[in-house]
């Protein structure tokens, strides 16, 4: 090749590799929703990009590994673990930007749940248990940082606080991070209900496969929990929903081609809730109001 021809070709390779890209959705995990954004994390970055999809921008990038961001529920602050100084703790900062907050010190890793209603941070630890230092327990603290408070349960897997702060939903244990499908062994999850006042219990499924991550609409009524569960008769997790009032569940998504994974809720546009997730190589967003679902598909700018 001419001299010419080789700049021409490296002009264009550069070209190429600013162009903005939209990534298999696959790679953007653990997504959250607020009222108007959707934050994700993306070759181990935080990223934040409009609901309706488009160009995402970078939040949080320094040197490790992010995972589980989560709005708070005015929407201005991501709660995130973030893995900076060799153990994963957890951090907030500001969706304008900034510097992340460290608001965990302790040698054990934490996994974030979600926000409580009353602005505390809901994540679970194991090797903090007394008898069962492998069993993995459910904590609150302070975004402002603070001593761990442990949630009145032994031990929990993944869970939230219905919007008036009076019923945990969680499961027990977790086995999200599996890579088991249809998996009915002895560890196969079910929903627990636990009244925070009255440390009354209620398990709400009995499937024999799996039953899990359990969502209440932030701000809702606090009528219904949203779970995952495979019992429908395509056999893969989809979105479900039970009915604290009558004690009825009903499948809302009937997805036949790959399962469900790592949905988060939020308020919706009317306070009717939705719920963003995971689904093969697709990110969608469920309408909670409406039963339907659409894909959300989002651009990373190239030039980074």
């Amino acid at each position: 090749l001419s001299r010419a021809a080789q700049l021409f070709a490296l002009a264009g390779a550069a070209s190429l590799a600013m162009a903005d890209v939209t990534p298999n959705a696959g790679m953007m995990r653990w997504p959250d929703v607020s009222k108007d954004s959707i934050c994700f994390v993306y070759a181990n970055d935080i990223w934040v990009a409009p609901k309706a999809g488009g160009k995402a921008s970078p939040l949080a990038s320094p040197a490790g590994l992010e995972s589980f961001p989560r709005f708070s529920a005015d929407g201005k602050t991501i709660a995130f673990i973030g893995n900076y100084d060799g153990n994963r703790d957890v951090y907030t900062i500001d969706v304008a930007g900034g510097v992340a907050n460290r608001v965990t010190h302790h040698p054990t890793g934490e996994t974030l749940c979600d926000w409580t209603p009353d602005g505390k941070l809901l994540f679970l630890a194991s090797g903090m248990a007394v008898h069962l230092p492998r069993t993995s327990q459910m904590w609150t603290v302070s975004p402002e940082g603070g001593l761990p408070e442990q949630v009145s349960v032994p031990y929990a897997g993944f869970g939230s606080v219905s919007p008036n702060g009076e019923w945990l939903a969680n499961t027990t244990p977790s086995t999200d991070t599996r890579t088991w499908k249809r998996y009915r062994g002895g560890m196969a999850t079910d929903v627990w209900l636990f009244n925070l006042k009255t440390k009354q219990s209620k398990r709400i499924t009995e499937w024999e496969g799996t039953d899990t991550i359990p969502m209440w609409v932030p701000g809702g009524k606090g009528d219904k929990v949203y779970f995952l569960s495979d019992r429908g008769s395509e056999h893969r997790l989809n979105v479900w929903e039970y009915d604290i009032a009558n004690g009825a569940s009903k499948q809302v998504t009937n997805f036949t081609d790959d399962d469900v994974r790592w949905p988060s809720v939020g308020p919706g546009d009317n306070g009717e809730g939705e719920i963003v997730f995971q689904l093969g190589s697709r990110m969608m967003l469920l309408n909670l109001g409406s039963g339907q679902s659409k894909q959300v598909v989002v651009t990373i700018p190239g030039d980074r």
